[in-house]
């Protein structure tokens, strides 16, 4: 089936979407820790601060500060955090389906996405929160589309596409396959574009239209995620990770880190492992 008739498709039942808002609610979250469940209601919470963990189809995520996340109906949750109240957020609880099948189940929508900016979206939650009383047309109309909207923000920030892409292309295997070997190694632009013998601003422009993001960024990343990996999965000391990945201290790992999910090396190996 051709791209075009995939879209003509995907436009006849997008044009079927039936919602129905269920709740919109803001605050501490009570009851946070949960084992796994099956979710009954579509939901998306926006992250206002805190920190835990939830799994999602057996994916998990460590949502922070700005990031929305997305629980389909049906997904198996569980929910983690040594603090009940782990998080302050928004949220709501809705259906999303076309007569009876989901919207989820029909577009691959990822779970979590990072905003740069939080303002629209919470001023859509503020107005979900503003409205869900009332019963007039309008009001509905206008909960209708703050959700709708809510919800594109996924595939708008969806950022998969580009490293799912990526993947398949010979420049990207070179590079991330150059990258893991080299991982413990002081890793600058130059080295990475005279690994490729590309000067540094042609290897910045092709690197940032296959990965979406610039070599140092994803560098520090996949840097971040060995640490995960290690901290979760191995029983080295948190002080011998750093020479490991490329950082030249404890001290400037742990802020990245601490940045990147919210926790310390430390605090991270103590909560999920």
């Amino acid at each position: 089936m051709n791209v075009h008739s995939k879209n003509q498709i995907l436009n006849q039942r997008i044009s079927k979407l039936q919602t129905e808002f269920i709740l919109v609610d803001h605050g501490l979250c009570p009851d946070w820790s949960r084992l796994t469940h099956r979710r009954r209601r579509d939901s998306i919470y926006l992250i206002l601060e805190g920190m835990g963990k939830i799994t999602i189809n057996g994916q998990e995520i460590y949502p922070k500060k700005n990031n929305m996340v997305l629980l389909p109906k049906n997904s198996m949750v569980s929910l983690y955090s040594e603090n009940e109240t782990c998080y302050n957020k928004y949220w709501c609880e809705f259906f999303m389906h076309f007569d009876g099948v989901s919207l989820f189940d029909v577009i691959d929508f990822p779970y979590m996405i990072e905003l740069d900016d939080i303002s629209r979206a919470l001023e859509l939650f503020e107005l979900l929160d503003k409205l869900h009383l009332r019963n007039d047309a309008a009001s509905a109309l206008q909960i209708n589309a703050a959700l709708l909207e809510l919800v594109s923000m996924f595939l708008d920030y969806d950022t998969r596409e580009a490293v799912h892409n990526a993947k398949k292309n010979p420049f990207a295997d070179r590079i991330k396959a150059f990258i893991a070997e080299h991982i413990s190694e002081n890793l600058s632009v130059r080295e990475l574009a005279d690994a490729m013998n590309f000067n540094e601003k042609y290897f910045i422009d092709v690197f940032k239209r296959h990965f979406g993001t610039t070599p140092a960024k994803y560098v520090k990343s996949v840097r971040l995620e060995l640490a995960k990996h290690e901290l979760l999965y191995s029983d080295i000391k948190v002080s011998s990770i750093p020479s490991k990945i490329g950082y030249s201290s404890i001290q400037k790992l742990s802020k990245d880190f601490k940045a990147y999910t919210e926790f310390t090396p430390s605090e991270f190996r103590n909560r999920f492992k």
